[in-house]
């Protein structure tokens, strides 16, 4: 929040304003990244920025704090990004909140302050140490649309449960009752494979916890939400974990658990499926065997996990280590996606690869030499202001000479983020080469704000990471941290809300910059 109020006086001006009938939530609330990539389709795209633009970030924009949390974790095959809940209501008052995790402790943080507000302990119970970090999601945030009933039509039927649900009568995801003020949860996956959810204001258990992934002390990758369904993806050779894609229905009396399993086969991308908007969930797939969908974009039913599509590319070179992105674009649901020879593809989400599975919408040159990954490569997507779609990726190593942009940003030797814009063409859809960034070691997942990319140089064990803002249209460097950050990350995600960027260090700090809070 960019105010703080008593909580007397904010809950008295909160109750003007829902009571006022020109009140209306206006397109996406302000300041929310409730999963790891901003939301179920892994656009990495912050809609409702209005602080961060590219006049601000050259001379507002800068390091605010940052917030030395549990002893710096050991190796760790999983992500981390904090998610970000303004406008909680606490004992305290309204509280911006940011949540995130290390092998066995959830955070809170008052994201304003950068103090802790309370942390939650979960041991590991195994013989074993956890092969990753606690995994942690929030719900998308209401939106409630006030005054928009119009003169004369009836008055909606009362919401069901506005009393505050009994603790023996809670449910993981069930209602808690109150109205708008109700208890909020944030829900966390434990080595243990257990799914739990803790009251946001306090850290308290909401609801007894339940079994989500069956082997003890795997390796989550992260998890994403949609209508009540949770997915995960586990794996990564932990404890001879298998591959596999899982999802819990939080809306069945048993808590139904579903699962697609790969088996051999890796999963790329380290935030778990994207969701389409009919709830088709879509992974990447890594070598293997064939028949089995190896290399392949997969398309998986909402819930059940049952095979519905797929897109394989003809043998050939290495692919980005990528998941998959969803985007509408004229009246179709597009999955941008990692190619043969470490290109990029677009595949109509109706017919990923049409009639033989191969065929794709559109597809770039080949990008990447492949180079050694240590980490991890990424998509993302947004629509500038004239309404063209853009996709944007993070690649290691040097891109092929051969891809032609139309601008370049300086030599880019060991990453970079490349962008493309998505075009019609002699009747085809094409993404055309637009422009390639300044060098970046370790690139972090792009996160798009208001027409600026937030870039994250990882750096590595023998220099800093960087954090860089750069034009979304041009790639131009309009910011650069500098020695701000002390250390390195390792798999580590930008979140983006109300002014603010976070991400955290190899040694367990949370870092934010961005626009300082108005006093």
């Amino acid at each position: 929040m960019r105010r703080f109020f008593a909580l007397p006086v904010a809950l008295g001006f909160l109750g003007a304003l829902l009571a006022s009938p020109v009140a209306r939530a206006q397109g996406t609330p302000r300041g929310f990244w409730p999963v790891a990539d901003s939301d179920a389709a892994h656009k990495r795209w912050q809609k409702a920025e209005t602080d961060i633009t590219t006049k601000s970030v050259v001379g507002d924009f800068k390091f605010l704090w940052k917030l030395k949390l549990g002893d710096s974790p050991a190796a760790t095959s999983s992500f981390s990004e904090p998610l970000l809940f303004p406008g909680l209501i606490t004992g305290l008052g309204f509280k911006d909140l940011a949540f995130l995790a290390d092998a066995n402790t959830l955070y809170a943080i008052d994201s304003e302050l950068g103090q802790l507000v309370w942390k939650k302990d979960f041991p590991s119970t195994g013989a074993n140490k956890p092969c990753g970090n606690l995994q942690v999601i929030t719900e998308p945030p209401q939106v409630i649309h006030f005054g928009a009933r119009r003169p004369g039509t009836p008055k909606p039927p009362r919401p069901p449960s506005e009393e505050p649900v009994a603790p023996s009568a809670r449910r993981l995801g069930g209602p808690a009752g109150g109205g708008y003020f109700g208890l909020k949860g944030v829900y966390v996956l434990t080595s243990d494979g257990y799914f739990h959810e803790q009251i946001m204001a306090t850290g308290l258990d909401y609801a007894p916890p339940v079994k989500f992934v069956p082997a003890p002390n795997g390796s989550s990758f992260a998890l994403n939400i949609d209508n009540k369904v949770v997915y995960t993806v586990a794996g990564s050779n932990c404890e001879n974990v298998p591959n596999a894609v899982w999802s819990i229905d939080l809306d069945t009396p048993d808590y139904t658990v579903n699962s697609y399993q790969t088996q051999k086969l890796s999963l790329a991308g380290l935030t778990g499926p994207a969701i389409g908007s009919d709830g088709t969930a879509y992974i990447v797939t890594g070598n293997g065997l064939a028949g089995a969908h190896a290399n392949s974009v997969v398309a998986l039913t909402a819930k059940s996990l049952k095979v519905k599509d797929w897109y394989t590319p003809p043998a050939g070179g290495k692919a980005l280590n990528a998941g998959a992105v969803v985007f509408p674009y004229k009246g179709k649901e597009l999955v941008a996606a990692p190619g043969k020879d470490g290109g990029l593809v677009l595949l109509d989400g109706k017919s990923l690869g049409g009639a033989d599975h191969q065929t794709p919408l559109a597809q770039t040159d080949k990008l990447s030499k492949g180079a050694k990954r240590d980490a991890w490569e990424s998509l993302a997507t947004w629509q500038d202001k004239a309404g063209a779609f853009w996709v944007l990726a993070s690649v290691f190593g040097p891109v092929e000479a051969g891809v032609k942009f139309a601008g370049a940003n300086g030599p880019a030797p060991h990453g970079s983020v490349v962008a493309f814009k998505v075009e019609e063409k002699d009747g085809h859809t094409v993404m055309t080469p637009s422009w390639i960034s300044r060098d970046l070691i370790n690139p972090a997942p792009p996160a798009i704000a208001n027409g600026v990319v937030l870039a994250l140089d990882g750096g590595n064990e023998s220099t800093h990471a960087t954090l860089y803002a750069l034009d979304a249209a041009t790639g131009k460097q309009l910011y650069s941290s500098g020695d701000a950050i002390e250390s390195y990350t390792s798999l580590a995600g930008m979140s983006v809300g109300d002014g603010h960027v976070f991400f955290t260090t190899h040694d367990n700090t949370l870092y934010s910059f961005g626009i300082p809070l108005e006093h």
